[in-house]
């Protein structure tokens, strides 16, 4: 598993439970004590589509399986290993802020600490120093309350041994990048609790969030770990950056009368991935911009004077199936140019920037069924240069 997976991995993450978990395959109870396992392994599973989010475990089998939930008593660095299997079997950790895996795995939020296909009469050995398969060794960094989740499955077999242990450290990386801040009025009402992290390795990740639609907490906020007093809205978001990272953009959607907790995962830059501006949307044929575009450019303004040691090229595409006229082509040079022209008038310096038209050649949909379709191949995307 190379660092690309892990960063393709890491755009799709996370789904629900509560503490310590209990070694059986049919529900998330009281959490498991850590130490020594004996897991018996069961045909009910409960999450039966959790690994579409994790784009490398869709091959895992859930013939026999179980999921086994752990709680963080302390800060510490987690291992798992295993002593030689009769039977091939597959297991897979997660971690996550709040024990309730149903919702982190299916909302993208559980972080993928390793995973492994393992041979008959082959041990297991998983930690920060010894993880073969390339996983960033901060995953393996567990704070306090944190919860590990355990996935095993083997088509033949109905248990599966293995012992997880986290050793204490009072002066960890994660635990030394962690900024809490803490905004109540009133302590007795339920909260809503914003955790920013890095995207690869899981870190907590100072940055500024700007929270918009929240009565009394509507503000610009800079930290890591943000808790204020639940307020009830029918429309709130928040926008997160942080110098470094592709910027953020959440609709939030809390639930009233209950704890919210809500993850951020910010992505470092890399010339691997691509930032899209999916506001930035033009009329039809043309390079003139919709009113609503002009939100996401300024934006796309502050990043760039948030960033200022980073060059970019400005990729523009457009919605054209079915055509090789060189036409699509200077219309996606044309809407790159205007986004390059727009940073320049705003200050941004040229030198810092190129731009190009792809035409029609990266349609993210080739034979595009709707209007939505339709509007994701009409973009412009934001490469950072080496």
């Amino acid at each position: 598993m190379n660092a690309i997976r892990i960063l393709f991995s890491a755009l799709f993450m996370c789904f629900g439970l509560n503490n310590y978990a209990q070694t059986q395959a049919t529900g998330f109870g009281e959490p498991t004590e850590w130490g020594a396992q004996s897991v018996a392994l069961s045909a009910d599973n409960q999450i039966k589509s959790v690994f579409a989010q994790y784009e490398f475990l869709s091959d895992f089998g859930m013939d026999q399986c179980a999921w086994v939930l752990f709680v963080a008593p302390h800060d510490g660095l987690l291992s798992l290993s295993a002593p030689a299997a009769k039977n091939p079997y597959e297991i897979a950790v997660f971690r996550a802020e709040t024990s309730d895996f149903n919702a982190e795995l299916k909302s993208e939020n559980a972080f993928l600490l390793g995973a492994h296909k393992l041979a008959a009469g082959k041990e297991l050995k998983m930690d920060a120093k010894t993880n073969q398969d390339g996983f960033a060794p901060s995953l393996f960094q567990i704070l306090k309350g944190q919860s590990i989740l355990v996935y095993i499955n083997a088509s033949s077999a109905d248990k599966v041994n293995f012992n997880i242990d986290l050793k204490s450290m009072n002066n960890l990386e994660a635990r030394k990048a962690m900024v809490p801040f803490e905004y109540r009025k009133n302590t007795s009402s339920k909260t809503l609790k914003v955790v920013v992290r890095d995207g690869i390795t899981g870190l907590p990740l100072k940055a500024r969030i700007n929270i918009q639609g929240l009565k009394g907490i509507d503000n610009v906020y800079n930290a890591s770990d943000f808790t204020f007093d639940l307020v009830s809205s029918k429309s709130a978001s928040i926008s997160c950056d942080a110098p470094g990272y592709f910027n953020k953009d959440i609709e939030l959607k809390l639930i009233p009368g209950k704890d919210n907790l809500v993850t951020i995962k910010l992505l470092p830059f890399s010339s691997a991935l691509n930032m899209r501006l999916d506001g930035v949307q033009f009329k039809e044929g043309s390079a003139d911009p919709l009113p609503t575009a002009y939100k996401d450019l300024d934006k796309l303004v502050d990043f760039m004077n948030s960033n200022p040691s980073i060059q970019i090229e400005i990729q523009g595409h457009v919605n054209a199936p079915n055509s090789q006229s060189k036409g699509a082509q200077k219309l996606s040079e044309k809407r790159a140019k205007f986004v390059y022209d727009y940073l320049v008038s705003k200050g941004v310096d040229a030198k810092r920037m190129t731009f190009v038209g792809y035409g029609n050649t990266v349609m993210l949909f080739d034979n595009p069924k709707n209007e939505a379709e339709e509007r994701a191949n009409r973009r412009v995307e934001i490469k950072i240069l080496d």
